[in-house]
C-alpha cells in the first residue's frame, strides 16, 4: 500500500511519536555536543591567557598565533594577527615605559613634599621636576594601555578557538555548530560584553573559514580581517572617544615631527622586532598624513589589507618566505 503524505498518519505511519522523539532527542545530543565542543576550545584559549601581566599574556598569544600557522598554512591570518600582536606588545612596552616616568617624577614629587620644609615649599625651583606634558603622557598611556590589552585578550578568545574548531572538525560541522557558540555566553571570559555579544556567528566567520577549504587563502584572510577589525576591535577599542583621540593625536605628533617624546609611528613590522627601517623594509606603515585616523575602519581596513598582500607577497618569494618564516618561528618560541 502506498504511504500517504501525512507523516503523522497512525496507518501509514504507526510508529511517528516514536520517530519523532527519537530526532527530536538526537537533534538536542548534536546541539549539546556542540556547545560541550565549543566550551572545550574555549577553556583552552583561556588557559593561554590566564596570566595578570598584560605584555606577558601578549607574548603567548603572540606565539599561540605563529604556532596555529606554523602548524597549518592555511591559516594565513594567524601568521600575520603574530605580528600584528606583536606589534601590540611593542605598544603596551612603549606606554608602560611612559607610565613609569611619569610614576617616578611623581613620586619623587610626593615624597620631597612630604620631606621638605614650609620654607622649601615656598620656592618652585627647590623640587624635583614634575613636569605637565610627562604626566600627560602618562595618564594618556594609561588609557592606550588598556585598551591595547584590553582588545588584545578579546580578540584571541574570539579568534582562536574559531581556528581550532574548525581545524579538528572541517567546514560541514563548524557551520552547523558555529551558531551554539553563543550559549556559552554567561560561563566564558569576555573582557568586551559591555561593547560586544560573545560568540555571534559573523557573515565575514563564515565566509572567511568557507574560502580557506576552497583554498582561497587571501580572501580567507580579507574576511578574518574585515570579522577582527569591524566587528570586534571597531565596538571594543575604536569607538571610545578617548582612545580615537588619543590615536590621532598620536598620528598627528608623529607625521609633523613633533617632539613630544612619546609620539610613534604606526607601522606593522613583519618581523620579530618591534620596528625595521630601509627602503626594502619588511614593514607596512599606516600612513604618512598628519590627519590620517586610525580609528576609522574605512582607513585602518586599507592599512589591514596592504599590510595581508605584503605578507602574502613575502611567502611567494622564493628567499623571502624562508626569513618571514624564521621570525615566526621566533615568536612562537619566545626566549
Amino acid at each position: 500500500m502506498q504511504k500517504c503524505d501525512n507523516p503523522k498518519c497512525p496507518i501509514c505511519y504507526p510508529n511517528w511519536k516514536e520517530e519523532e522523539a527519537t530526532a527530536k532527542k538526537r537533534a538536542e545530543d548534536d546541539n549539546q555536543d556542540c556547545i560541550d565542543c565549543w566550551r572545550f576550545f574555549q577553556k583552552q584559549a583561556e588557559t593561554i591567557v590566564a596570566v595578570g601581566d598584560p605584555v606577558e599574556r601578549n607574548r603567548r598569544i603572540n606565539a599561540a598565533y605563529a604556532q596555529m600557522w606554523l602548524d597549518d598554512h592555511r591559516f594565513q591570518w594567524a601568521g600575520l594577527a603574530a605580528f600584528a600582536s606583536k606589534q601590540v606588545g611593542c605598544g603596551l612596552l612603549n606606554a608602560a615605559e611612559l607610565i613609569s616616568k611619569s610614576n617616578r617624577e611623581r613620586n619623587a614629587y610626593q615624597q620631597w613634599h612630604q620631606t621638605s620644609s614650609p620654607l622649601e615649599r615656598l620656592s618652585p625651583y627647590t623640587s624635583p621636576r614634575m613636569s605637565v606634558p610627562n604626566q600627560a603622557s602618562g595618564e594618556g598611556a594609561r588609557k592606550v594601555y588598556e585598551m591595547l590589552a584590553k582588545g588584545n585578550i578579546s580578540l584571541f578568545l574570539d579568534v582562536w578557538p574559531l581556528h581550532q574548531f574548525y581545524k579538528k572538525f572541517g567546514l560541514q560541522r563548524f557551520e552547523r555548530c558555529l551558531p551554539e557558540r553563543a550559549l556559552l555566553s554567561e560561563n566564558v571570559v569576555w573582557p568586551i560584553a559591555d561593547s560586544v555579544r560573545f560568540g555571534v556567528p559573523t557573515p565575514e566567520i563564515q565566509r572567511g573559514f568557507k574560502a580557506i577549504d576552497a583554498g582561497n587563502i587571501a580572501s580567507g584572510v580579507e574576511q578574518l580581517a574585515r570579522h577582527e577589525q569591524l566587528n570586534i576591535l571597531q565596538p571594543a577599542m575604536y569607538n571610545d572617544p578617548a582612545f580615537a583621540l588619543l590615536v590621532r593625536a598620536n598620528q598627528f605628533a608623529w607625521a609633523l615631527h613633533i617632539p613630544t617624546g612619546s609620539a610613534r609611528e604606526i607601522q606593522l613590522a613583519l618581523v620579530n622586532q618591534c620596528t625595521v627601517t630601509g627602503a626594502n623594509a619588511k614593514s607596512e606603515i599606516f600612513s604618512k598624513q598628519p590627519l590620517a585616523n586610525l580609528a576609522d575602519p574605512n582607513q585602518r581596513m586599507a592599512f589591514v589589507q596592504r599590510a595581508a598582500e605584503r605578507f602574502d607577497d613575502l611567502l611567494r618569494d622564493p628567499i623571502e618566505k624562508y626569513m618571514v618564516e624564521n621570525s615566526i618561528f621566533l615568536i612562537a618560541h619566545p626566549r
